[in-house]
């Protein structure tokens, strides 16, 4: 009996460590998602900070480094944005790297400030945010000059990981729209496809997680009608090839069994990217095992000239928490 006892005391105690370790380890992620979320509601309880007319184009400035060139080719600098993070932290900064939209032919890599207090949410806790430029589309398809910046800003990352303390286990993508597209493409090529920058070109690419936000993963459900004439344009001039190009850069091609985890957000009511571009990655991503979260929503357009608030905040929430849990 008392050999028993002994035996049962020793198993307890095992358990007893096992479960401080553990707390140990998740303590930090525990912290994180405590603050953030507190932030988080602070934002949705005053809604109208973040949707203000004379606020939401204004771009950021509260950067710790701007239009830092991250390659050049042929004389065509391509820049970062660096936000870093507002508290010091151990072992490296974690990386969420935002890739904005604009149809492959307009935007820049300005953030506007209107979004400030989401990025300070990370910022606060130790999180770099940073902001690439690609190059646009001028008259002609370049695909795969868009998709090698993306690309090579990652790269570039894992190469000035010592000099900003990037923890480069933890990068994260974000992209909006032809953003999305562009993320996607990154992402889910291996490393050795889409080179850019010679200098970077035996950077890994890998990233730990990727938020598609409206993203096309089909280009050939593109609704043509309903796309900007510049677009339409660029996308008609390359006559015969048009059904190659558009396949060859799907994203939705792309898919094997080691793609980072993904959360697809994606609206029934965008008449540019339809629907079923966030549907058929999801179904494509679970057929081969890999981690994939969708969040539909039902009353946004693509460009955002309607959408529900309540609906809106609901995502951005979810959107946190996906961020937290992949971390």
């Amino acid at each position: 009996m008392k050999k028993f006892f002994k035996t049962l005391g020793i198993i307890l105690l095992l358990i007893v460590i096992s479960l401080g370790v553990f707390a140990f380890l998740i303590r930090d992620k525990i912290s994180l998602t405590i603050n953030i979320v507190k932030k988080y509601s602070n934002i949705v309880e005053n809604p109208s900070s973040i949707i203000e007319d004379n606020l939401s184009l204004e771009a950021s400035t509260d950067i710790d480094y701007k239009d830092v060139e991250y390659k050049n080719t042929n004389g065509i600098s391509q820049t970062l944005d660096i936000y870093g993070p507002k508290k010091e932290v151990k072992g490296g900064s974690k990386v969420l790297l935002y890739v904005h939209g604009g149809s492959w032919v307009y935007g820049s890599k300005d953030i506007p400030e209107a979004i400030s207090p989401l990025l300070d949410a990370f910022r606060e806790e130790g999180f770099t945010i940073i902001s690439t430029s690609y190059q646009l589309m001028r008259g002609e398809e370049n695909f795969y000059k868009q998709i090698s910046d993306v690309k090579d800003t990652i790269r570039w990352i894992y190469k000035n990981k010592e000099k900003y303390n990037f923890d480069t286990d933890n990068i994260g993508i974000l992209g909006a729209s032809s953003g999305a597209h562009l993320s996607l493409m990154a992402a889910y090529s291996d490393n050795n496809e889409f080179i850019g920058e010679d200098d970077i070109k035996d950077y890994p690419s890998d990233v730990k997680y990727l938020i598609n936000f409206f993203g096309p993963t089909d280009l050939t459900t593109l609704n043509m009608d309903n796309v900007n004439w510049d677009l339409e344009q660029i996308i008609n001039s390359v006559g015969s090839s048009k059904d190659e190009i558009l396949a060859k850069y799907s994203p939705i091609n792309y898919v094997d069994e080691n793609e980072p985890k993904t959360l697809i957000i994606h609206s029934r009511k965008d008449t540019i990217v339809p629907y079923e571009n966030a549907e058929k990655l999801y179904n494509e991503l679970e057929s081969k095992n890999n981690k994939a979260n969708i969040i539909t929503l039902e009353g946004a357009t693509h460009d955002f000239s309607e959408f529900d608030m309540e609906e809106i905040m609901q995502v951005g929430l979810k959107m946190l928490l996906f961020v937290i849990q992949n971390v």
